[in-house]
Order: C-alpha cells, then structure tokens, then sequence
C-alpha cells in the first residue's frame, strides 16, 4: 500500500473515530439524579400515585407504624423500580413529634442496636437507612458510630438527610468504608400552605436539583409522602429528561 493510500486509510479511521466520540458524548447524559420519597407508613395514600411515576425511586419507610410492612410489600410486589430503605426515627433537637422507639443520644449502645434491628425487620425488603429527623443524633459521633458500624456489618448503606448542618456522619462512613451518600435538596418543606405556591415551589426546588446535577454531576432529592409532591415529581420527570438528566436509583449515586 502506497504512503497515500496509508495516509487514506489513516484519515478515514481517525475521522470515524471521532465521529463514534461525538455520537457517545451526544447521548451522555448531562447529570443524574436520584429521588428518594420519606415518611411512608402512616397510611395507604398515594401508593397508586407512586407508580404513575415510572421512573426509578427511593422509598423511605418509617419502622412499626400501622402500614409500615404494608407499603413495603405493596411496592415489593408492584415494582422492580422502586428501592425500599429505612427511614430511622433519631433524636432531633426540638423534640417535637417524637416517632415511636425514635433512638436518643442517652441510650448505651445495646438498646440503639435493639431498635436498629426491629426497624429493620419491620420494614422487609430494605437495602440501606435514612435518617428521620435527627438533628440531635446525626452530631453525636458515639451514636453514629454504633450506627454506621452495625449497617457495616449488614450491608447496608446510609443515606443523611443533613437536617443537621453539623453532621458527623460523613466522616464515620469514610472511616468504615460504608456506602454513604448526602441529600442535596428537600423538595417539598417549606412554610407555604397554598395549593399554587405549593406547586410553584416544589417545581423550583427540582429545577434547583437538576442544576445541581448538571453542575456536580449527580444530586439526590428528598421529598415527602405528600400527594402534590409525586404529582409535581411526575410531572416534571419529562422537563428533566429533556435537559438531558437521566433518573436513577439513589444505589447508583452511594459511594
């Protein structure tokens, strides 16, 4: 073959190797982001709702509340794109609205084991923890630590909802390499009570999510049991996509 033939074939290779590289990148995604959905198991709500989603999700269920199992089993055996964690009830500082064997800073390491242990039996099908509430906890290193080191051994992740600023469960997750990831935004709390604003407010918390995504490259959200929460949520996923974010499991994002 000839040096101009060579040089040819080297161009149309080069050529095509790049064109392939533009193709890839074109239909990489710009961000990803997970949703994680809290405080199911208070009642049998919006479960339907859920589904009309139909896009991966995180379903943070609090332990033995009357419908905990219920909804685990509901999504279980409805869904293969659903995930199912705990969402642990843990000390906070105002102390208001104290969940049932919520546990607290006072309690020796058997007693915060026991609790960890029944919620995750009461709770089927979990593969990682939230935090509920927790403001109070999620700062005390020796609490944490007993914590973090029991979903070691099970392998469990964590995920901090960073209610509190100070969190020191970062730190602990580091030193036990546990899978650990931190919440980026609360979609939904907030002091306004009308419907519109509501709305209004919710949609910019997700924009705000995905810009987050586009930014860091991924971000994970954190809504509520809330009926105009998954309404908004299903509504904007298709906005979201468009600007080239791509759902998935919050698993897919715990580092």
């Amino acid at each position: 073959m000839t040096k101009k033939k060579l040089f040819i074939a080297g161009l149309i290779i080069f050529v095509m190797i790049g064109i392939i590289f533009l193709v890839q990148r074109a239909g990489r995604p710009k961000g990803l982001v997970a949703f994680v959905i809290d405080d199911w198991g208070y009642n049998r709500d919006n479960i339907e709702l859920l589904f009309q989603i139909k896009r991966p999700a995180t379903i943070a269920i609090l332990p033995n509340l009357r419908y905990s199992k219920y909804v685990a089993e509901a999504i279980r055996h409805n869904s293969k794109i659903y995930d199912i964690i705990l969402h642990l009830p843990l000390e906070s500082k105002s102390g208001e609205a104290e969940e049932f064997k919520t546990i607290k800073c006072n309690m020796d390491k058997n007693k915060i084991v026991s609790i960890l242990e029944g919620g995750i039996k009461n709770v089927p099908g979990v593969i990682g923890i939230s935090n509920h509430q927790g403001s109070r906890a999620t700062e005390d290193k020796r609490v944490m630590k007993v914590i973090l080191s029991e979903l070691k051994k099970r392998g469990l992740f964590f995920l901090d909802s960073m209610t509190s600023p100070d969190s020191v469960c970062s730190d602990i997750a580091m030193n036990l390499r546990l899978r650990y990831a931190e919440r980026d935004v609360f979609l939904d709390l907030t002091d306004q009570t009308d419907l519109k604003n509501l709305r209004s407010y919710i949609k910019n918390q997700i924009r705000e999510l995905a810009d987050v995504a586009i930014k860091k490259g991924s971000a994970i959200g954190i809504g509520h049991n809330k009926k105009v929460t998954l309404e908004v949520l299903r509504d904007s996923i298709p906005l979201l996509e468009k600007r080239g974010i791509k759902i998935v499991p919050l698993k897919k994002l715990v580092r």
